[in-house]
């Protein structure tokens, strides 16, 4: 039997152990849980038929064929250095950041001194032009990578009546040059968020996501989430019925596609000014509902 002695010793080195294990989950960056990344696989058949139904509505969508700026009937900008302690000042109708080029938007972040920042890039907004409840959502577009970079897509519910998080926010999608292969879908709402390391999310691993265009999906219904990454579903999120602070997705939401760098996510292991200038393109967005009945 071990003595007394070897006991307390057993036990400091368990709590030990286990301080650490706590140290390290407390590190993972938003989205990164312990158990919720896999490699990327077919999700349910159901699920894929769903996405591909006939009867789905097209109602919003830019192809991005005409340039050589986004269309300002479409699009708005956000401006300056704006969230999450990023790197980047977000210009506002600058070519050098946001551009029309063979039918695409290119979203460019770039390594200069601007307004008091070292770098630059743009966050595209449909605030005020456009915004959605329900329906499904589908952007196709090439990630850039590298140590630094944070690009997203997104929705936001109108943060300026209640405030972050209570507003909504549903990450369709979200990639870390750091951790270039893993792809992350997101929801942050009142009860659920990375403030308080409580946010819903699921992370697959996909093969240089970066090498390719792939399609990012959202069917958002009064009673769930649904996430797809090229017509796969890959997570959900279900309304529990617990009112707004869980579920504050029966309200309109705009978009936004905007390229970080750095930030308290992206900038977790610095910043390689080699990869820059670095583009997040993006071939179109499109919207569809359901007709009513």
């Amino acid at each position: 039997m071990p003595s007394s002695r070897s006991l307390r010793r057993i036990s400091l080195l368990i709590a030990l152990a286990c301080s650490h294990a706590a140290a390290l989950e407390s590190a993972r960056p938003p989205g990164l849980g312990a158990n919720d990344t896999d490699r990327f696989q077919p999700g349910p058949p159901e699920a894929a038929a769903r996405y591909t139904r006939t009867d789905w509505v097209l109602v919003w969508h830019d192809e991005f064929a005409e340039g050589p700026a986004p269309s300002p009937t479409r699009w708005t900008y956000e401006h300056g250095i704006v969230r999450n302690h990023e790197l980047q000042f977000y210009t506002t109708d600058r070519r050098e950041n946001a551009r029309i080029a063979d039918g695409r938007l290119i979203i460019t972040g770039r390594r200069e001194p601007w307004e008091g920042a070292a770098y630059t890039s743009a966050s595209l907004t449909t605030k005020g032009k456009f915004t959605l409840t329900y329906g499904k959502i589908e952007i196709c577009a090439k990630i850039p990578t590298g140590r630094g970079t944070w690009p997203a897509l997104w929705l936001l519910g109108d943060e300026e009546k209640t405030g972050w998080p209570l507003c909504g926010e549903i990450d369709l999608m979200e990639n870390v040059g750091f951790d270039p292969e893993r792809v992350h879908f997101t929801v942050h709402s009142g009860a659920f968020n990375h403030v308080q390391h409580t946010q819903r999310s699921r992370a697959i691993v996909v093969d240089q996501p970066w090498a390719e265009f792939h399609r990012y999906g959202l069917i958002w219904s009064p009673q769930r989430l649904e996430f797809f990454f090229d017509g796969e579903k890959v997570f959900e999120f279900v309304n529990d019925g617990q009112g707004v602070a869980h579920w504050p997705f029966d309200s309109p939401h705009y978009l936004i596609l905007n390229l970080a760098l750095g930030g308290a996510w992206g900038g977790q292991q610095g910043m390689d000014d080699r990869i820059l200038p670095a583009d997040f393109s993006i071939d179109y967005v499109r919207i569809w509902q359901q007709p009513s009945k």
